[in-house]
């Protein structure tokens, strides 16, 4: 059978690996989640040729599927409506934006739009940014965080693409401190350096942080420390191809609306062609728009000129 694969690791990523023919499982196909617990259980993911459905099997039974005592989550996160990801993703980041909860983690696959709906649905609330809250992109390092925290000590931070803070242990435990669902949060960064504000005036080395984080990373939940994973809320946007196909097809009103449906669904056909034809296609909402915006020019090569654009080589 060519349709059985086994979790490997290679460069230091773990991925699924055909046992006919050697061959990676392209990305998309077989989803993170369960290439990470098919590595952790000793066992074979088997793909139906049929549904796509994927399944885990005992390495000893060759091919035979074993029953499994309980379904595996994954199943139903594979299966599942993007929509009620982005829903649940907007009522989450309700409940922080509400004082219900002090810290939302938000991970998966870029071009989606998870900065978008987390700003939009704080907005919502009558929540202004600079005001109530504060959004940062880029790298942080453990003092710049503790600074940040301190000068917005009561208001929603979100930290965007700051995964540097992961790979530096004075950081991660700042972040404990502040996602603390305790009555009072303080959080300490002991240095022989006097830290300074953006006003230039000695930041203590200790405070109490009233305010919430909301953290939104590209990395996948297994890269995210447990001890902030387990502080916080989560929500994993990590979609098939075939997910994110639907929910382009369920933003495609929303999506450039000065561009015409038809031309956006055009470019929608087009990536799906180009998807099924080559490796390397960036499916997502970025991409969709270059698509789409191409399309709406009417040239004569639309379909070269995007496949210039979405695929990556």
């Amino acid at each position: 059978m060519n349709n059985i694969f086994e979790a490997v690791e290679v460069k230091g990523k773990l991925v699924a690996r055909n046992l006919s023919t050697g061959k990676i499982a392209p990305k998309g196909e077989i989803r993170d989640i369960q290439i990470r617990n098919a590595f952790r259980e000793n066992m074979h993911l088997i793909v139906d040729p049929v549904s796509g459905r994927i399944s885990k099997i005992s390495k000893s039974t060759k091919g035979a599927a074993s029953t499994p005592s309980k379904e595996s989550f994954a199943n139903v996160l594979d299966k599942r409506n993007p929509e009620v990801m982005f829903t649940n993703l907007r009522n989450l980041t309700k409940m922080v934006g509400k004082g219900l909860q002090p810290s939302l983690v938000v991970t998966g696959m870029a071009g989606m739009g998870k900065t978008h709906i987390v700003k939009e649905t704080l907005a919502e609330l009558g929540l202004r940014e600079s005001f109530e809250f504060v959004h940062f992109k880029g790298r942080a390092t453990a003092a710049g965080l503790y600074i940040t925290l301190y000068e917005n000590s009561d208001k929603i931070v979100v930290l965007d693409d700051c995964d540097s803070v992961f790979k530096d242990d004075d950081a991660v435990n700042i972040l404990k401190g502040a996602l603390d669902s305790y009555d009072t949060r303080k959080i300490s960064y002991i240095t022989s350096r006097e830290l300074k504000d953006s006003y230039q005036n000695p930041v203590p080395r200790q405070f109490e942080f009233t305010g919430r984080v909301i953290f939104i990373s590209n990395l996948e939940q297994a890269k995210i420390d447990d001890a902030i994973k387990s502080r916080s809320f989560v929500q994993d946007i990590s979609m098939s191809t075939e997910q994110v196909f639907q929910r382009m097809e369920q933003l495609i009103e929303k999506i450039e609306p000065t561009i015409k449906k038809e031309n956006k669904m055009a470019a929608l056909t087009i990536m799906k062609k180009l998807h099924s034809k080559y490796s390397g296609v960036e499916v997502n909402i970025r991409s969709l728009i270059k698509a789409a915006r191409i399309c709406q020019m009417k040239f004569d090569n639309p379909e070269e000129m995007i496949a210039e654009q979405i695929i990556v080589e």
